[in-house]
């Protein structure tokens, strides 16, 4: 079974958070900054790009998401993130209210989860997600609050 690893991160501002979005059929879907990461590619590079900064330094590791999907397992690691230079005006800076909020209402549990969990305070830094199935509820380690 093939292995992929991905990355999201929070970059805060005071008290706001950067989200990314995409287009998807009529909706706009928001985002940490992140995603795959390929083979040799320096782990927050795609976090850089995504966030707008020349580069990122990582504070502290947030989370590890694990689950398997089409065929492939994945491990997510979640950083907080400080961007390194000027910001490039990419993405959108939200309130952390707002950010949850926007974060809820993905669909994807392995980014939503733990993303909501951390933000929200209900998540410990540095917790692990596991999901047996997607549409199954995880198994974190420290246990995540309701």
């Amino acid at each position: 079974m093939a292995e992929q690893l991905a990355v999201g991160a929070v970059v805060r501002r005071g008290k706001d958070v950067l989200l990314v979005s995409e287009q998807s059929d009529d909706d706009t879907v928001w985002a940490l900054p992140g995603g795959a990461v390929e083979a040799g590619e320096p782990l927050l590079e795609r976090v850089a790009q995504e966030a707008g900064y020349a580069a990122v330094t990582a504070e502290r590791l947030l989370w590890v998401a694990r689950y398997t999907a089409a065929g492939a397992r994945y491990e997510m690691l979640g950083f907080e993130v400080t961007g390194v230079g000027p910001h490039d005006g990419s993405g959108e800076w939200v309130h952390l209210a707002a950010a949850v909020e926007r974060l809820g209402q993905m669909w994807f549990a392995p980014i939503r989860e733990p993303a909501v969990g951390y933000l929200t305070g209900r998540a410990r830094v540095a917790t692990v997600w596991t999901w047996a199935a997607l549409d199954a509820a995880p198994v974190t380690v420290p246990r995540v609050g309701p």
